[in-house]
């Protein structure tokens, strides 16, 4: 049998901006003859992106034709040639040599360029010149043989060679030398998160020496919140690795946290882009900065989960490439040994995807489950599908129907981060055709360019012209009407995660018995590289260097329940000697009851030499996650105890108390010996040498030694606040009078603007009307989180029982994050999680109250996506009332309620006269506002509960994120309590304008114009602390909050074009300051010290108008807004004191995120201490 064999290196040139000048150098190996052709092509750049088992190998070996294939990453060259083509092949590489040698010539007899920006050559750099010559061992690509024909014709089977080329792709026992010098850099893990109430998830981040960091673990709503808390940056990291399943508990902050890094990541990206390219200008060579991307690892029904944001998701130019493991067998090697998932220029991942312990009675559900899946896909490929190149062939096989539909998703998250959209791009069509609302152009005949179309438009009373009218093209959210239907997955993902070997330390003695000269000669012996003695004799790294140090890793193992342990504890990774070699620790990510089970035990007892590390609700305590806020709220509630208290938090109850009626008896678990229990913050050092360090005790929050630290001047203020309230009871007695429902209590859960900070977390109020119901007004991301904060498990039980309505103003993330773990919690409590499987019906809606319940009242488009989404996971969409509201328009009656998303023909509008029994109130008006596509605000009347004819009825009006508007101020006339966004300080009045909100004062002008009893302002930019002092004018003197408040007309929003306004035209996320890959603390204006400087006078013309500033957890019936006006002082003063204590710590953080005195993984690295431990030397005192 006679084989022929090509290898191919592949080397980088860098040139002007893509183009890179390759040199490949083609070896034919032929019955021991080698030739050596040598030229030079140019390819377009690409990216190098990590190697996943879950790609798509190459397709076949053709052995019938002659085709070549070049990867250019490195990752794979494949030809394939008969025989009589091999010399050909080398004929034309050779002609090819000569022609770039002929180039070279023509080249060297040029004049050299006039201008000495014109340079011929590039100049290099020492870096590009080291990884020119081939010394950058790192750098160094890898060798590969491959298989270029056989002598008997290609006879092997498609199975067989498929098989060859997955094996040729991924079979390699051994990293090259590269991979080994990477695998001696230091490497640690941190915990961000444990398990608590508002961080429900655990996560890690691994942090390594190279340019390169990795999060593993949950994604749970909070996760931002917490990387701010604890000053982490994610500035290196560019890969997720999901565990557990697919449901918004463990996924949920993965929306937001893609919209912040994509945010910052292009951000710096530009920035970096146009400092090269003035750099180009001014005749320097250099590479490009590398185009910014992220990589997320997960279970099934990932992509769909990101699919399904589209809608309020829209960024360009950073692809999101996301890949799920399925619940089969891991691929292998020849030997029998795991392929890894995933592999760089660090560590190899190996995937472990496991499924529940099928249970008997789970058959009959299944099949029934397959069969109503069936049917919404067959009715979705006729009616839904929208990708006009992915439609359904005929007699497609169920393999080939999940690939497409694969490819739909995949093709709907690059719509949703990488595409190439522009706003300004135009399309002519008929007026006609144009579906409105829309922005209509045509040609300006006496100039280039377009003006706005001002005739007769479609829908209207007019005749339409015969004209054609230019129109923006829809971005790409608009056109996918819906995704592929699926349904949820049971498989629940685990990792094994591993660094590669380092070599074996540098034997300094027997260098020098071979001769070897101490210096540079040392450092190539210690790079891999051979050198010569002085007696020319050469000298290999082998002869001097000790065996190879095996990597170190662990095993990140997230069971959500009993169902799950015995899969994964029974995989046959784990017997594998060569698989488990260096892996160091075991991290439990366990659900209810799993922590101290038997079989559990029995494992962790079987790997009783390898660290175990238990992260589960079951044993670790409910600390506080975020602490400033907690020290903020406890000195709040040192000025002001009835608005303010401590958090729920609990070091004692384990397991942690759980939302349910019947609270279970708290029970021991059986944890076996040596168990550590993870922490936030607790730590591990993976290279050079596995260390887990548990030797300092977590620091928990303690409200004593807190309110211990509060300033003596805030606390005197206090006192006198508190004693001018009580002195004050009788003058506020008349204006109480005058409220319906004074007891009513509104909670303030979020008050923050875009994106979590320490102090603010996003939009979300409670408004608790006794005897009547409870009421969420937006719902951002960890609402769930901040109830449970709020309110003690009892209450909230009950909190839950009685919400009503969640009413979510528009489709901004920050606005609308948090809505499925509430359902999902008052799913639970109300319904037991038990689905209903009768559709709602209007006509029958109020007598089917108990089966429904909870009414969601929104946009269309956030009704889609609670609908689309519940094919994922089951949080209680089937129990709830999706209603859409139609806003109320000029010279139109009130608002009507629909039922959104149901198929069933009937009447959808829900009468009148059922609003008291389904929602508690007697009507809602809600109008459009300036801000974004759909955004709403709404006012909402209660039935009348006075006799008295001065007592109105209790009205309450949010505004959501708006401009201030006249529409609002008309329909909320006469409202009891106005909750307004108030998002920039008055002397910011251009960037409200510019980003679609209110300052304070125009907030206060709406609620001056409404007649307001009272209004409370939230929503507050987080770079800004500021408490008004709010005066009365005196005669003659103007109001601060006399402006015209019909700057946004109800005409301004109607021209909003669904199609073209995306979220990036006008996000409520923003990019971090500093381009840093997480929000960091806000950069806050320069504020004096001095408590008069920081006080800013606005003067009110409605002195009956009472105001309250919002903090979070802030708790205020209704009859004590007047109250709170005493304690503004006192307020100031605190936070003039924590921005101080802010700017303090500020300058203790370094530009990568660490305080000063802490290096990459957290220790002490002064120079002198550095010094000590590098020199061996001792302290001049002796601790003794």
């Amino acid at each position: 049998m006679r084989m022929i064999f090509l290898t191919a290196t592949l080397t980088s040139y860098p040139t002007f901006r893509h183009l890179f000048k390759q040199e490949l150098r083609f070896r034919l190996v032929a019955t021991g003859r080698i030739t050596t052709v040598t030229t030079h092509r140019a390819f377009l750049s690409t990216p190098r992106t990590p190697r996943t088992a879950a790609r798509t190998p190459h397709a076949p070996l053709s052995h019938t034709s002659t085709t070549t294939t070049l990867v250019q990453s490195g990752r794979a060259f494949a030809t394939t040639a008969s025989r009589p083509s091999v010399s050909a092949l080398l004929a034309s590489l050779q002609e090819l040599a000569k022609q770039h040698g002929a180039d070279d010539q023509t080249r060297a007899t040029k004049k050299p360029p006039t201008s000495p920006r014109q340079r011929e050559r590039p100049v290099f750099g020492r870096k590009t010149l080291r990884a020119l010559s081939g010394s950058d061992r790192k750098q160094a690509p890898r060798e590969r043989i491959v298989l270029l024909d056989h002598e008997h014709g290609g006879n092997l089977s498609r199975d067989h060679q498929h098989q060859h080329q997955h094996q040729h792709q991924l079979d390699h026992t051994r990293p090259h030398d590269g991979r080994l010098a990477a695998g001696g850099m230091s490497s640690s893990i941190e915990f961000i998160t444990t398990p608590t109430a508002d961080t429900p998830g655990t996560t890690l981040i691994l942090r390594t020496q190279t340019h390169k960091h990795y999060v593993f673990g949950s994604q749970a709503e909070g996760i931002q919140r917490a990387l701010v808390q604890q000053g982490t940056r994610l500035l290196k990291v560019q890969d997720f690795f999901l565990t557990g399943k697919t449901e918004w508990s463990n996924v949920g902050g993965m929306a937001g946290m893609m919209l912040t890094m994509t945010d910052s990541t292009s951000t710096s990206y530009a920035q970096a882009l146009a400092t090269w390219e003035k750099a180009q200008g001014r005749g320097r060579i250099g590479d490009p900065p590398v185009k910014p991307h992220f990589n997320i690892y997960g279970p099934p029904n990932l992509k769909h989960m990101l699919g399904t944001c589209r809608r309020f998701i829209f960024r360009k130019g950073v692809p999101i490439i996301a890949t799920e493991y399925t619940d089969r067998t891991s691929p292998k090697r020849t030997d029998g040994t795991h392929l890894p998932a995933y592999e760089d220029g660090f560590l190899q991942v190996w995937a472990l995807p496991v499924t529940p312990r099928p249970k008997e009675t789970d058959a009959q559900a299944e099949a029934k489950a397959e069969a109503e899946l069936e049917h919404e896909i067959r009715r979705w490929e006729l009616s839904g599908n929208t990708f006009e190149d992915h439609q359904a062939p005929g007699n497609e096989s169920p393999e080939d129907r999940h690939a497409r539909h694969d490819r739909i998703r995949t093709l709907t998250v690059k719509h949703m981060f990488d595409s190439s959209w522009s706003f300004d791009t135009l399309v002519e069509r008929h007026i006609s055709e144009v579906e409105m609302p829309a922005a209509m152009f045509v040609r300006n005949p006496d100039a280039h360019g377009y003006r706005p179309y001002t005739g007769p438009k479609p829908g209207g009373a007019e005749p339409l012209p015969d004209v054609t009218v230019w129109t923006r093209t829809p971005w790409p959210g608009a056109k996918i009407m819906s995704l592929p239907p699926t349904k949820p997955a049971p498989e629940s993902i685990s990792y094994i995660v591993r660094t590669y070997p380092a070599r074996g330390s540098f034997d300094v003695k027997r260098a020098k018995e071979l001769g070897v000269k101490p210096g540079p000669d040392f450092g190539k012996l210690s790079n891999g590289q051979s050198v010569q003695n002085a007696n020319g004799d050469t000298i290999t790294p082998d002869q001097v260097l000790g065996p190879d140090r095996p990597g170190q890793g662990f095993a990140l193992l997230d069971i959500p329940s009993i169902d799950y342990l015995e899969a994964v504890v029974q995989r046959d990774e784990f017997q594998s000697a060569n698989l488990m070699k260096g892996i160091e620790a075991f991290i439990w990510t366990l659900g209810p009851g799993v922590a101290g089970h038997a079989v559990l035990n029995e494992f962790i007892a079987k790997f009783d030499k390898i660290k175990h590390i238990i992260s589960s609700a079951d044993i670790s305590p409910n600390r506080v996650a975020f602490d400033s806020v907690a020290a903020q709220t406890t000195r709040l509630a040192q000025v002001d105890p009835t608005r303010y208290r401590t958090p729920q938090y609990d070091l004692r109850s384990l397991p942690q108390k759980t939302l349910s009626e019947n609270v279970p008896i708290q029970q021991s678990v059986n944890l076996t010996k040596g168990i550590v229990v993870a922490d936030r913050g607790l730590t591990a050092t993976l290279m050079p040498k596995f260390e887990l360090k548990t030797d300092t005790p977590p620091a928990y929050f303690d409200p004593e030694s807190v309110k211990k630290e509060t300033a003596p001047e805030v606390l005197e203020l206090a006192v006198a606040a508190q004693k001018a309230v009580r002195d004050c009871q009788n003058h506020y007695e008349p204006w109480r009078a005058l409220l319906a429902h004074p007891d009513t209590e509104i909670t303030t859960l979020g008050t923050g603007s875009a994106l979590p900070s320490k102090y603010r977390n996003v939009s979300a109020t409670l408004v608790r009307v006794p005897g009547v119901g409870n009421y969420l007004f937006d719902a951002g991301e960890n609402t769930m989180g901040q109830l449970q904060r709020v309110f003690p498990p009892d209450e909230l039980v009950q909190i839950l029982k009685e919400l009503r309505v969640i009413w979510i103003s528009h489709l901004h993330a920050d606005h609308h994050l948090g809505t499925a773990s509430v359902i999902r919690a008052w799913y639970h409590i109300k319904h037991n999680n038990v689905p209903n499987t009768l559709l709602p019906v209007a006509a029958t809606a109020a007598s089917d109250f108990n089966k429904f319940g909870l009414a969601v009242i929104s946009h269309d488009g956030m009704l889609q996506w609670l609908r689309e989404y519940a094919s994922v996971e089951d949080f209680g969409y089937s129990r709830i009332l999706p209603l859409e509201i139609s806003p109320v328009t000029v010279g139109v009656g009130g608002s009507l309620l629909s039922i959104k998303g149901i198929d069933k023909l009937g009447e959808l509008r829900i009468a009148k006269q059922d609003y008291a029994p389904l929602f508690g109130f007697a009507d809602i008006q809600s109008v459009k506002v300036a801000h974004c596509h759909g955004a709403m605000a709404v006012s909402i009347t209660f039935p009348r509960s006075s006799l008295e004819p001065n007592v109105k009825p209790l009205k309450v009006s949010y505004s959501g994120d708006c401009r201030p508007s006249q529409p609002f101020s008309k329909i909320g006339r006469d409202t009891t309590v106005l909750i307004h966004e108030a998002t920039f300080d008055d002397e910011l009045e251009g960037d409200a304008r510019a980003k679609k909100h209110s300052t304070t004062s125009e907030a206060l002008g709406i609620g001056a114009s409404m007649n307001a009893k009272a209004v409370v302002l939230t929503h507050f930019s987080q770079r800004y602390q500021k408490i008004p002092v709010l005066q009365p004018v005196q005669d003659g003197e103007a109001s601060s909050t006399e402006k015209d408040t019909s700057a946004a007309t109800i005409e301004d929003v109607d021209d909003i074009d669904p199609s073209v306004d995306t979220t990036l035209q006008n996000p409520d996320i923003r990019p971090p300051p500093s381009g840093s890959a997480v929000p960091q603390p806000p950069k806050l204006v320069k504020q004096s010290t001095s408590l008069l400087d920081n006080e800013r006078v606005i003067k009110l013309k409605n002195k009956d108008m009472k105001v309250a500033i919002a903090f979070d957890y802030m708790r205020v019936k209704l009859q004590d807004i007047i109250e709170l006006e005493k304690y503004n002082e006192a307020l100031n003063e605190l936070l003039v004191k924590e921005v101080e204590e802010e700017l303090g710590e500020r300058k203790e953080i370094n530009t990568n995120g660490k305080r000063n005195s802490e290096d990459e993984q957290g220790r002490e690295t002064s120079k002198k201490q550095k010094n000590k431990e590098k020199h061996g030397k001792k302290s001049n005192k002796d601790p003794s």
